[in-house]
């Protein structure tokens, strides 16, 4: 198990790096990032391959915080974008499997290494259900309320201002 484990980590190594660093980047600019460790370790039933501590002021900052990996997936589609694997027919997208069959036919090494960088931010913008958790705390906590609250009154406010000025 424990092989395994450590092969699971060599392999996904990269993507965890860019996992931390989000959390990391984020926390620079919107708190103060205390730690980043990429030590593998297991902590009650389950195996967690690297962490990033930081202190905010306002508790809702930690939400922003917790899903900053999903960052990765917006890289990876517009990755899908420009190589034209994925196409976008309104707000719709599609994939484009005659150039995928196409890519399979003729697998090169740079295709494995796409293959390979596919996974890594795949796995870069997953959430742990620790930065799940830290997002739900954020959202429901005083500061995310104030948050919350500010945005909808924004929103009403410029709804009014249409409505009123024939917008």
């Amino acid at each position: 198990m424990k092989l395994k484990l450590i092969g699971k980590f060599i392999f996904y190594f990269f993507g965890t790096f860019l996992h931390e660093l989000s959390h990391y980047t984020a926390a620079f600019f919107m708190g103060k990032p205390e730690g980043f460790s990429l030590m593998p370790k297991i902590e009650g039933g389950s195996f967690i391959f690297g962490s990033v501590s930081y202190r905010v002021r306002y508790k809702v900052l930690s939400s922003f915080i917790a899903s900053a990996p999903l960052l990765w997936w917006v890289v990876l589609v517009l990755m899908l974008l420009y190589f034209k694997l994925v196409q976008m027919s309104g707000w719709v997208p599609h994939f484009n499997y005659s150039l995928i069959w196409q890519r399979f036919k003729s697998f090169s090494l740079s295709d494995a290494i796409f293959v390979w960088l596919f996974i890594q931010l795949l796995w870069a913008g997953r959430l742990s259900s620790k930065d799940i958790k830290n997002f739900f705390s954020g959202i429901f906590s005083v500061s995310g309320f104030v948050l919350i609250s500010a945005i909808a009154l924004v929103l009403y406010a410029f709804q009014y201002l249409a409505g009123k000025f024939g917008g």
